[in-house]
């Protein structure tokens, strides 16, 4: 399959776009963070060696020492940002698009979010002798949440607005022609990367061998963490493939267990074309994913897609080998304006 370049954004406006992007994502983190640091550093000798680290339906229900707050706070307000950060930088690449800028926006909210955490935990226990008599901790989480979403808007606003450049249409390899009652279908299957696979699964075990360490020692909420691994392993199963067919009656593509599913009409479709797509410079990541622009899809990888325009609704699509065959194909049967009746003359399938 030929290789296209995705079209990218313009090198001015995507100098800005990064520059503010750092500046939110990674300088404010840094601030914020150092800041709380040294705000929790003034507040040991009023801290008592045990401050409650946990609060339960009646109260405070685990304690421990307060550097677990600072590991908690350098971890949440400072090594999740960071991640996020260097995570769109080599995702995105030249691609910027909504996504991106949403990313910078959480960053420095999850930098405040922490922050206020951390410090709005520790300031309710302040000069405490009983730490069982630890306030509740509703107040400091409302407040918290609240600083996310105030910094994460201000982020949000001060970074510029940059629309990803939709991919390039790829030329179809064969021209398709259709005969009035001719019936071609076209079968393919796209899957997840296997190194993405290989990711999930580790973490999947990983989760597996938690909830059977829970269970097996008594651990409160065992039970909780084995139904989420059930859950997760089945949305593994569901979503890890999807077979996408398409008939003169339309276009179709269902998961490996049969669900989820999409059907578009053939009566729809207003046209179909393959494009080359960035899964995170436009989707902002992989799987059945809603860009900021209101497209959506079944995102696997970078490259090649079939994109279905529909109407009076955005427009579907699946990243997929063979995607320009795929959807030339829909388009001979968008332009033949009708499925074929009665008694075909001729039949035929392509798989991918």
């Amino acid at each position: 399959m030929t290789t296209h370049d995705l079209t990218r954004t313009p090198p001015a406006l995507l100098r800005r776009a990064r520059v503010r992007f750092f500046l939110v994502a990674l300088v404010v983190p840094v601030l914020i963070t150092a800041a709380a640091v040294i705000v929790l550093l003034t507040w040991l000798p009023t801290l008592p060696e045990q401050v409650a680290t946990h609060w339960g339906m009646n109260g405070a229900d685990a304690f421990g020492p307060v550097s677990v707050y600072l590991w908690m706070l350098l971890a949440i307000g400072l090594g999740i940002p960071v991640l996020m950060a260097v995570t769109t930088l080599l995702a995105v690449g030249a691609h910027w698009g909504g996504a991106a800028r949403l990313m910078g926006a959480l960053a420095a909210g999850m930098a405040a979010f922490a922050a206020v955490t951390t410090l709005g935990s520790l300031w309710i226990q302040r000069d405490l002798v009983d730490t069982t008599r630890v306030p509740g901790i509703g107040g400091v989480v409302a407040v918290s949440f609240a600083a996310l979403l105030l910094v994460g808007a201000a982020a949000w606003a001060v970074q510029p607005r940059v629309r990803p450049e939709a991919g390039r249409t790829l030329q179809a390899r064969h021209v398709i022609d259709i005969a009035q009652g001719e019936r071609v279908v076209w079968v393919a299957t796209t899957s997840m990367p296997r190194g993405a696979l290989l990711f999930l699964i580790v973490v999947l075990l990983g989760l597996v061998a938690l909830a059977g360490y829970m269970l097996g020692t008594g651990v409160a909420g065992g039970g909780i963490v084995a139904v989420v691994v059930v859950l997760v392993a089945l949305a593994l199963a569901a979503t890890a493939s999807f077979r996408v067919t398409i008939t003169p009656e339309g276009f179709a593509a269902r998961g490996r267990l049969g669900w989820p599913r999409i059907r578009i009409p053939l009566d729809q479709i207003v046209s179909a074309r393959a494009v080359d797509i960035s899964p995170f410079g436009e989707f902002g990541g992989w799987g059945w994913r809603i860009a900021v622009d209101g497209r959506s899809g079944i995102v696997m990888r970078r490259g090649s897609a079939i994109e279905v325009s529909r109407r009076d609704r955005r427009p579907f699509l699946v990243t997929i080998d063979g995607a320009e065959e795929g959807a030339a194909l829909l388009q001979a049967y968008v332009d033949r304006g009708q499925a074929p009746t009665g008694s075909a003359s001729g039949t035929g399938e392509v798989t991918a």
